[in-house]
This record gives C-alpha cells, structure tokens and sequence, in this order.
C-alpha cells in the first residue's frame, strides 16, 4: 500500500494535483458569466468573448519560453513566479467592477501571462517524477483534478453571478497558497542546465531542437486544431442557451457547461489506465468518436437534458482524446520535457485564443431562419475533428524513446 502511495500520491504529486485545479479554476468561469458580464460592463457578446482571447494570447505566447526556462532555471522558480503573477490579475479582475471593461481584459491579460507559467511546467514535472509504465495513471489522475477545475469554475459563477467579483478573490487567495506549496514541498525537482549562451539565445535553440522533431510538430498542430474545433463549441454555448428559443437562467446554464467536468473527474483515472494499457494512439481515436457523437447530439438538442447529456459525453470525448497527448508531450523528447511541453501548450492556447475572434463572425451573421450560427459553428467543430485523423495515426506510431535502451536524441529527428 506504501508503494502504491509513493507512486501515484505521495506530496509532491499531491501539490501537483492541487496546482492543477487551481490552474484552469477561472479560465472557464467566463463562459457561464456572458449573459452577466454584457450587463455589468454594459457591452455585446463579441467584447465579452474578447476577454478569452485578452487571457489566451499571452497565454499561448509566454508558454513558448516558460517551460524551456524551467530546463534552464528548475521548474519551482518558475511555477512560483507564476501562479503569484496569476493571483495578481485575479485580485484585479475582483476590482474591475469598480472600473471598466477595459481593466477586466487588462487583468485577464495579466492572468495569461501568469497562467503561461505554469500551464507547460506542471505536465513536465510529472514527467520528471514518473515512469512510464504508470504515467499514464498518473497523468489521468492530473487530468482529472484540471478537468474538476475547469467543471467547478462555471459551476461556481453560474450560482454566484450576481457577485461574480467575489469568485476571483477566492481564486487569487488559491493561486497564492498554490505558490506557497510548490516553494515549500515541491522542492527540487530537475537539476537547472547548465548553459554557456544568454539565456535568451539558449530559450531558443532549446525551441528550434525540439521543433526539428517531427513528432513534435505533429504534436503542436494537432492540439491548435483540437482546441480550435472544440473550445468553438464551448465559447458561444453560453450566449445560446440564455437567447431564444432556450431563456436558460444562469444556474442552468453553469450545471450545462460544468457536467462534462464533472464526469471527467470520475472518469480520468480510467482513462489513464487505458492510456497504459491501450496506447496513446487507441485511446485518442475513441476520444474522436464519442466526441463526434456528443457534438451531433448537441446539434439536435433542444431541452436542459439533451444539453447536459451531450456536454456529459464531450467531457469524456474529450478527455480521452487530450489525456494520451498529454502524456505523449512529456515523453517524445525526455531530456527536454520543458521545451516539447511549450510547443505543445502554446500550441493549443492559440487554437483557443483564436477560436472566439475566428468564429465570432460566423456565430452573429451567418445564421438562418434553418440553421443558426451556432449550429454551423457544431458543423465546422466536427470536421475540424475529424481533420485530425490522420495526425492521430502518425502520433500513434512514435517509437517514444524510453521504450527503448538508445539514446532519445536517435528517435524522432527528421532525416
């Protein structure tokens, strides 16, 4: 029982799972908050939906370098500067009523830049603290602690939106205890590198090595497509359901976006223990299938049930379609965890930060008295999905190098 313990939740890890909820904790409270927000700042949906993109643009950036910094410096340093710089913005956003929109987007800004920080650093820790017989496990129990957080944040405002501004104070007294944790228990995890270059210059020629992997860049473009086609459908849910022909209150709409979450944190384990015992690959492409499913079902839904159905069955789509590359992202490259881990992250933080502002025109103009906007949105979201296919085989195939007794420099590069 003592070994069981030490693999798969000794304190460490434990300080890991906890800085993975409080991570994600209010990247999605926005969606459950557009009805609210329109109202406070007195704004449309397309400058509410903005404040996604004001968080995942220096989201998406910044992850390029913080997890090859935490090659370099050690990742403590780095996810503790983070996550202060996180409870920073938060405590900001908690003001911003007192303001204007503008200061709400500032600190939702200030917030990506935090967030950067820790989002790549965290899965590499993992990475450096695991094998990989039970990664997998160990990545599904991550995951599912992430995925609770992302359920619990829509959860949390759509039953507090009248006092939105006091979730975020929370959220900031979390991000801060989560700081003082990874200081004090997380400790010394991976020795820093030692470098003869500026630290800038070693930033990228860590990025450019990892990026001459071809698994790599497979990897990077297939999680900007995925968020792409499936934040898509989340960002505009929200506003759906509060218009006609739904009127769904607040609290109902944060039980709908929140119930996929909320299964995934039962059924993550699950899915790392198919991860290990299926493969990466197997795993990812039932993830399509039941995603596709749940969004066609999502189509045609036009009652709370249908809708918390479908969200329930594209939680676990999703899960198991993000849970395998995940864990792929800390293991093609092990000696540069941190770089590969940045590549992926930053990745699939642009497919997020551009999905709202891409799809936005879509969801206002294009609709018809046949279809609405957000039903053409579903559409464009299944065939994005099934566009990764064949990225999926390719990833499938990776000889991931500590299967093997060779030097991990032998395995991915492009001849």
């Amino acid at each position: 029982m003592a070994g069981v313990w030490s693999r798969y939740a000794n304190a460490k890890l434990l300080v890991l799972y906890f800085a993975g909820f409080v991570g994600p904790l209010s990247g999605n409270t926005i969606l459950a908050l557009i009805p609210t927000l329109k109202t406070t700042f007195n704004v449309d949906v397309g400058t509410v939906l903005l404040s996604i993109t004001a968080l995942m643009i220096p989201f998406a950036f910044f992850q390029l370098f913080s997890g090859t910094l935490s090659d370099v410096y050690g990742r403590r340093i780095i996810l503790a500067g983070g996550f202060l710089t996180y409870g920073i913005g938060l405590v900001i956003i908690g003001f911003s009523p007192n303001f204007n929109m503008g200061v709400f987007l500032a600190a939702r800004f200030i917030c990506g830049i935090g967030i950067a920080f820790v989002g790549p650093v965290l899965p590499a820790c993992i990475g450096d603290l695991t094998r990989i017989e039970y990664r997998g496990k160990v990545m599904g129990i991550y995951s599912s602690m992430a995925t609770f957080g992302i359920a619990v944040g829509p959860l949390l405002a759509g039953f507090l939106a009248d006092v939105w501004w006091y979730i975020y104070f929370m959220l900031a007294g979390m991000a801060f205890l989560s700081m003082i944790l990874i200081w004090r228990v997380l400790g010394v995890i991976n020795t820093p590198k030692r470098i003869t270059v500026p630290v800038l210059s070693q930033v990228f020629l860590d990025l450019k090595e990892v990026c001459s992997y071809r698994g790599v860049v497979v990897l990077a473009f297939t999680s900007f497509l995925s968020y792409m086609g499936f934040i898509g459908v989340q960002s505009f849910l929200s506003d759906t359901l509060s218009l006609p022909p739904f009127y769904l209150d607040s609290v109902s709409i944060g039980m709908i976006l929140s119930i996929g979450g909320a299964v995934v944190v039962f059924f993550a384990p699950l899915s790392g223990y198919l991860v290990d015992r299926l493969g990466r690959g197997k795993v990812a492409y039932l993830g399509i299938a039941m995603s596709v499913g749940a969004i066609v079902l999502l189509f045609f839904s036009k009652e709370f049930w249908g809708f918390m159905l479908s969200m329930a069955l594209y939680g676990i789509g999703g899960n198991l379609f993000w849970l395998p590359l995940n864990t792929i992202s800390v293991e093609l490259v092990p000696r540069m965890r941190g770089a590969t881990a940045s590549v992926y992250n930053s990745s699939a933080m642009f497919g997020y930060a551009l999905s709202p502002y891409l799809l936005t025109p879509v969801y206002s103009d294009y609709g018809t008295s046949l279809i609405s906007g957000f039903q053409i949105i579903i559409i464009i979201a299944v065939l994005i999905i099934l566009l990764m296919i064949p990225f999926i085989r390719f990833l499938g195939k990776q000889e991931l190098p500590e299967m093997r007794m060779e030097k991990p420099k032998t395995a991915l590069t492009i001849k």
